[in-house]
């Protein structure tokens, strides 16, 4: 008899992990390949397709249901997604249609950053706590609510987006359209863009080219004791810990749990990071609520791909 599992597909701009585990949330195969996102959706697809039946094929198993995480905008109730940026040509494009007319199993989709807050709160850094918020920086700020367990999806779907939440309000406008969003001063194309700037008017000498600057070098730049780059880290970590602690003010989670890029930072993000919130939040016993890095890194998605997975089973 064919061992039952799951599959969870994490599509991402660059590259698509996807991953089988049994039943009893054991990994049994994994894979990652290249989004080649030149090739089309339809085509993309195939590929994601034509790796899981490989994957099936290769260890004898039999499908149970799939759980895909997909950058945003995504409509969750039709199984769609709709424009995400860093896909181009993915419009209103049929992914759950497609997947369940393929293997005819139960396939449910969400936005990447609440799967990745799935992977962490079941696998990593948020496992043992009951209400999470989690927050993704890299190049740009998401964020995810778990409540007992769940996803909490809001009005359109559109709960967590602590990115969007406006912490200057005389600040600069966002790709959504509004002024002083976090994303635009904390993110990490918002901290390389603002490092850039500082420098067009100083002496840049630890930096021979602006060009290729990024958050990466920024965060270097601070640990070899760059004064003009440690202002820079200094005010993204101001409001990043006036967005977040607006957001554990309004939710009080157990723990904040915090992934992307901008996370490898370690001890250099968390530790200022902690002392401010604890200065801003004070309707709440803000030392009760743990800021931890996430433990998964870039294997978050997929993880929370098999959760998504996995709960479908239980509808």
């Amino acid at each position: 008899m064919h061992k039952q599992v799951v599959a969870g597909i994490d599509i991402g701009g660059t590259k698509i992990a996807v991953a089988l585990e049994t039943l009893e949330r054991e990994r049994i195969v994994a894979r990652r390949l290249p989004t080649q996102v030149e090739l089309g959706p339809d085509a993309i697809l195939e590929n994601i397709l034509l790796s899981i039946e490989e994957m099936l094929a290769e260890t004898d198993a039999g499908l149970s249901a799939i759980g895909i995480g997909c950058p945003g905008p995504i409509d969750i109730e039709r199984g769609l997604a709709l424009s995400p940026t860093n896909l181009p040509e993915w419009i209103d494009f049929p992914l759950v249609e497609t997947i369940e007319k393929r293997f005819s199993v139960p396939t449910v989709l969400d936005n990447d950053a609440n799967a990745a807050a799935l992977g962490e709160y079941f696998y990593g850094a948020g496992r043992g706590f009951r209400d999470i918020l989690y927050v993704t920086i890299s190049t740009g700020i998401g964020g995810a609510i778990i409540i007992g367990g769940k996803i909490h999806h809001g009005v359109g779907s559109s709960a967590g987006e602590v990115g969007h939440t406006i912490v200057k309000s005389d600040g600069l406008r966002c790709l959504c359209g509004t002024y002083g969003c976090l994303e635009t001063i904390a993110s990490g194309l918002s901290i390389a863009r603002r490092m850039k700037e500082k420098l067009s008017t100083h002496d840049g000498k630890s930096f021979e080219n602006l060009e290729e600057i990024t958050a990466k070098t920024v965060v270097e730049a601070v640990t070899n004791g760059d004064e003009l780059a440690r202002s820079i880290w200094d005010e993204t970590i101001k409001y990043l810990a006036i967005g977040i602690g607006n957001a554990i003010t309004l939710i009080a989670p157990e723990a904040v749990v915090i992934g992307g890029g901008i996370s490898s930072a370690g001890d250099l993000l968390l530790e200022p990071l902690r002392f401010q919130i604890r200065k801003n939040v004070t309707m709440l016993p803000v030392e009760k609520v743990e800021i931890l890095k996430a433990s998964l890194g870039s294997e978050s998605g997929v993880y929370g791909a098999l959760m998504l997975a996995h709960n479908a089973l239980k509808k």
